[in-house]
């Protein structure tokens, strides 16, 4: 019997990690063993916490469709050795999904995985200024339609954040980017019900001959987006972090990691998207580290703006 495989992708700061936890959940509390395939674009996964006791494997260092295409190829033969029900894979946001199609879709692979959903996220709240010529790059414009059009099934995230117009704007241009017969579900927080989120929408025989060919072999078309690392993190005062992360540049489009503020025991998790920063204090003892990721980031600047605002 093959191992049903469901691809997640979406945009930096989308809600992908959501849905997945989300799945992951859902898989738990019916019994099923599940294989996961997480994929960052820096050298460390900051949030491996948030997978504990589960079956993880994680792509670092690049994006899945580029620099490390033959670590996911390796990394499918390995799960097709385990014991597992299905396979649920995290691309980056940055991630072309039909480069990873195309690796599940391969002889090799075929039977042994059956893809059974295209899922991507997309942010409710930013869509509309990712579309725009003044507030985004051509790239960007580019990787989204990339990551749309091939879907079998697109999650609206974060509708907790727009207007009802604004919705009806977003639904009129994803109309003119999806396939045919797409379902698009609204959610705040990625939480779609189970009999929508685990039902098989890909059918390979007309996935790969609508979707956009142009597309496939993109290899560089991102190449101005790119994650980089803040160094020398210590103790910081948390009034100033805060006020750190609220100035960022618009080019900064997502930012995680794990910070010590100065006079607390405890260490907290930092997610920065949608213009939005949530901490989550954890007990685990890791080092200080902040991951930025964005359009053309200057490493150095940053890191140097970073240092100076934290000394004041």
């Amino acid at each position: 019997m093959k191992i049903p495989v469901y691809l997640i992708s979406g945009f930096l700061g989308s809600g992908k990690t959501t849905v997945l936890l989300n799945m992951i959940e859902k898989c738990k509390k019916k019994g099923l063993k599940t294989g996961i395939i997480l994929n960052e674009l820096g050298t460390k996964n900051v949030e491996e916490t948030y997978f504990k006791k589960q079956n993880v494997k994680t792509l670092l260092n690049g994006c899945i469709c580029c620099s490390i295409q033959d670590d996911l190829n390796e990394t499918l033969r390995s799960f097709s050795e385990e014991d597992i029900d299905l396979l649920l894979i995290e691309g980056t946001g940055v991630a072309n999904p039909i480069d990873i199609e195309t690796a599940l879709t391969t002889p090799e692979f075929t039977h042994i995985y059956e893809l059974n959903s295209m899922i991507t996220v997309v942010d409710g709240s930013h869509f509309l200024e990712h579309q725009h010529f003044f507030t985004s790059s051509k790239e960007i414009r580019k990787l989204l339609k990339q990551q749309i059009s091939c879907a079998s099934m697109v999650i609206l995230n974060k509708e907790d954040l727009i207007t009802e117009s604004s919705i009806k704007k977003i639904n009129n241009k994803l109309s003119g980017m999806l396939k045919e017969g797409v379902s698009v579900f609204r959610t705040a927080f990625g939480n779609i019900p189970e009999t929508d989120l685990f039902k098989k929408r890909y059918h390979l025989h007309t996935s790969m001959t609508n979707q956009d060919h142009s597309a496939v072999g993109h290899r560089h078309n991102h190449s101005s987006l790119r994650s980089i690392q803040i160094e020398g993190v210590a103790e910081v005062d948390r009034l100033l972090f805060e006020k750190w992360i609220a100035e960022l540049p618009m080019e900064v489009l997502r930012g995680k990691g794990i910070v010590r503020f100065k006079g607390e025991p405890m260490n907290y998790h930092f997610q920065f998207a949608s213009g939005k920063l949530r901490l989550l204090q954890t007990v685990e003892e890791k080092t200080p580290i902040i991951i930025l990721i964005g359009d053309s980031l200057n490493e150095e600047k940053l890191n140097q703006n970073f240092h100076s605002r934290m000394s004041e």
